[in-house]
């Protein structure tokens, strides 16, 4: 694997790494001298037993202090229900849509223990709350991951796991702006596109998001659908209008944006890795996941190296991302 960085290259700082097996190697060790990312991304393809993660986490975090002069971030979808990495360490934890329907108190107790969990093993950002508003459970492709069918209630509880989180120590991540409720098709597979018909019902779905906003969470995860009536050219990952124009702007949004996995084919099976990098970072996206094939990290670190170094407004953009993620940073390191 050769790339073009040099020890002074900061694009790699965008990317956030899926990796391969459970110890620290000197393969994952030049793969990260290489990639240089912000941060890597736990699935349960890394995860053995507590004692295990916590050694990787230390002796990737101690190299990184040496090699790349900063910590590097930890993030895993610690969410409960059908998406849990870390079930064999923590234990099983309730679906959001279960815990909704025992209302706020469980909520807390539930979040609290599971971001004690996190903070143990040295884990910095989780990947939730799910905020979608999901009319019915049984037909889409979110299932329970959603708090429920009621904005108001979603937003609600939102806020409650958000503090959990937040409280004790783990940056919390609304997701996935501005809502996949309406959307028909799972991104992982296909590109979802929201029409007309889908207007009101995604209008009234921001609120959850809104107030994560107004309640501070500090991170932002965005959806990969289309939202014809608010962008006909972009998904909301790559979307101006909805991150930067809505998000920050209208909003006030400080903290730090996620892209979702861009190996899910709803984007990174559709548009060219320069495209990809172009369109997030001027829609202010900071943290570009990229999970599943080390191939498409070694491409997308090439596109915002070059992509950074040819072109102003992208620099510009590089420069006001890293003030994020380094802010981001400063509340663990």
């Amino acid at each position: 694997m050769t790339l073009p960085h040099d020890r002074d290259d900061t694009s790699g700082q965008h990317l956030f790494l899926g990796f391969q097996g459970t110890v620290w190697t000197e393969t994952l060790r030049d793969r990260l001298r290489a990639l240089r990312p912000g941060g890597l991304v736990l699935f349960r393809r890394n995860i053995q037993e507590a004692e295990q993660l916590k050694e990787l986490i230390r002796e990737a975090g101690a190299w990184a202090r040496t090699e790349l002069g900063r910590g590097l971030l930890w993030a895993v979808d610690e969410e409960g229900g059908t998406v849990q990495r870390l079930s064999a360490l923590l234990g099983p934890a309730p679906a959001a849509l279960d815990l909704a329907e025992q209302g706020e108190e469980a909520v807390s107790r539930c979040v609290s223990e599971t971001a004690r969990g996190l903070r143990a093993l040295g884990i910095h950002v989780n990947f939730a709350p799910v905020l979608d508003v999901v009319d019915d459970p049984q037909t889409h492709f979110l299932g329970s991951r959603s708090l429920g069918s009621n904005p108001d209630t979603a937003a609600r509880l939102g806020a409650v796991w958000i503090g959990a989180l937040q409280e004790h120590g783990v940056a919390a991540t609304a997701k996935h702006f501005p809502g996949l409720g309406a959307a028909r098709l799972d991104p992982h597979h296909r590109l979802p596109i929201l029409d007309e018909d889908c207007v009101e019902k995604v209008r009234r779905d921001l609120l959850p998001f809104r107030e994560a906003v107004r309640c501070g969470v500090q991170a932002v995860m965005t959806s990969h659908a289309l939202y014809r009536f608010w962008d006909p050219d972009w998904p909301g990952t790559l979307s101006i209008k909805i991150n930067r124009e809505l998000l920050r702007n209208r909003w006030g949004f400080g903290g730090v944006l996620f892209s979702d996995d861009l190996d899910m084919k709803a984007v990174g099976g559709r548009y060219e890795p320069e495209t990809i990098v172009r369109r997030s970072l001027l829609a202010t996206v900071d943290g570009l996941l990229v999970c599943q094939d080390e191939n498409s990290a070694d491409i997308f670190a090439r596109a915002l190296y070059d992509g950074i170094r040819r072109h102003r407004d992208l620099e510009e953009a590089h420069r006001c991302s890293l003030d994020r993620l380094r802010a981001l940073s400063a509340s663990f390191f």
